[in-house]
């Protein structure tokens, strides 16, 4: 029993001292995160001191560095690739950037003339209320009953409620209903 703790001991120390003489190794060959891969592989046949190393005392099968060199290429060439896409992004971000700043300028200048526009728009329609304010009630009642009942609910709108009354009371009574009905919805 003794035999089998001394040997699992020697086991134990010889598995140690490999792994620690392979760490050494690789630390002392560990490149540079910076360095291309290319350089790294043609820096990986040589080790501590730049004496030649053998796949052999790498403790690597030559089958493994070959797949992990063309792992390494082929995630430099995916790397190149998102740069070159990353590159793209920050162009397509700045033209979008430059296009906002035109359509923003483009709203401004377009902005003024239609509030303009809209301004002219209501002091006609105000002048028109005034018109109507200003007739006697049953020309203003014979002039509306003739109007789209929408226009009529916002010319009644904008007038003073006695003045409205006057013109309703002679106004269609089906008219004048669905009008009022129209006002109460506005007022909500």
């Amino acid at each position: 029993m003794n035999i089998r703790i001394l040997i699992r001991t020697v086991l134990v120390l010889v598995c140690i001292k490999f792994i620690l003489a392979s760490g050494y190794l690789y630390f002392q060959a560990a490149p540079d995160p910076s360095t291309p891969v290319e350089a790294v592989a043609a820096s990986s046949s040589t080790g501590a001191g730049g004496r030649n190393i053998g796949p052999d005392e790498q403790g690597c099968r030559p089958e493994l560095i070959d797949v992990l060199k063309a792992r390494a290429r082929e995630l430099d060439k995916r790397k190149a690739e998102l740069d070159r896409r990353e590159k793209d992004i920050e162009l397509l971000k700045g033209e979008v950037e430059t296009m906002l700043k035109e359509l923003k300028k483009l709203q401004q200048q377009l902005g003024t003339p239609i509030k303009k526009a809209q301004k002219a728009s209501e002091e006609r329609f105000q002048h028109l209320v005034g018109v109507y304010s200003s007739m006697e009630p049953g020309r203003a009642a014979a002039l509306l009953g003739k109007m789209d009942e929408k226009t009529v609910t916002r010319i009644f709108a904008s007038m003073k409620s006695k003045k409205v009354a006057a013109i309703m009371a002679l106004m269609d009574p089906d008219t004048a209903a669905s009008i009022s009905a129209r006002l109460t919805r506005m007022g909500k």
